[in-house]
């Protein structure tokens, strides 16, 4: 594989991760404020929740519609394609893609059966609509709940493709630098949840590690050494258990390594500056 395939496969995957992460997030909006308006017409109509009948006008305000739609074209649709492409024609064997394809169809059809009860907000026809009532009003919960499900999946999905993926560059480099919001949206938790997914055996001082090596494969030893830094700090905070795991040892015995590296590389750097400054000044 080239190199050019190699940077498209990483940025590919990149996509995927934020475009996964920022669907599930507009979706659990909008599952929970669907909850929140359905308990709150239960209480205000004194009913159980089960035996909850609304007229059109009150089933129309459980989704705003646009927003339905742009959960599924600006979010699934992407998301859906981006799987696809990844994954080719034979498909992820744990099935990713065909979860991101079930949540797409699912929110589709979603969206079109609140656009039929926009009809009759707008067209009064009491026996046709008592008819489309008994039908939406089991498909919204369920459908809403396939793909709860559906995302509870792909995210146990996501914790086994994490660590392959994890040496692709740019899927490193990303982590480093975007992770930490990426990371705060899908676990509520900063940057090291992400590496402790993607490296389980090294955790965070091999995410931050595996950003230095990268960076200085390339010859930015400034970043390298902020990464390597960070990757000291991670190991000193860390609890006496996790600081006996071999693969966290492991991982600070290379940070060392490099960090051994970059010594003589600033060394040199300050000489030559130093000698390129001389040579600039007047006699």
């Amino acid at each position: 594989m080239g190199t050019g395939e190699v940077t498209k496969r990483g940025a590919l995957i990149w996509d995927f991760l934020t475009t996964f992460v920022a669907a599930r997030r507009t979706f659990l909006a909008v599952y929970r404020r669907y909850e929140r308006r359905v308990l709150a017409q239960a209480r205000h109509h004194a009913v159980p929740r089960a035996q909850l009948k609304l007229p059109p006008q009150e089933l129309w305000t459980l989704f705003h519609l646009d927003r339905l739609e742009s959960l599924r074209d600006k979010r699934l649709a992407p998301l859906r394609d981006l799987a696809t492409e990844i994954f080719g024609s034979v498909g992820d064997e744990g099935l990713m893609d065909a979860y991101c394809g079930h949540i797409y169809h699912e929110i589709s059809i979603l969206s079109e059966e609140h656009r039929s009860v926009g009809r009759f907000v707008r067209h009064h026809d009491p026996r046709r609509y008592r008819s489309l009532f008994d039908e939406v009003s089991g498909y919204y919960p369920l459908r809403l709940n396939r793909v709860l499900r559906f995302f509870r999946a792909a995210m146990k999905r996501l914790d086994e493709l994490l660590p392959r993926w994890s040496q692709e560059r740019i899927v490193v480099r990303s982590a480093y630098l975007f992770g930490d919001r990426l990371s705060r949206r899908a676990w509520s938790d900063g940057r090291e949840a992400l590496y402790i997914r993607m490296y389980p055996n090294g955790g965070v001082v091999r995410g931050y590690l595996e950003a230095g090596r990268s960076f200085l494969d390339s010859g930015f030893t400034d970043q390298a050494r902020q990464a390597l830094a960070h990757a000291l700090s991670a190991w000193e905070g860390a609890d006496e258990t996790v600081q006996q795991r071999p693969g966290e040892r492991r991982a600070l015995e290379e940070v060392r390594e490099l960090m051994a590296r970059l010594v003589p590389m600033g060394s040199r750097r300050a000489e030559i500056l130093g000698r390129d400054t001389s040579e600039g000044q007047k006699p």
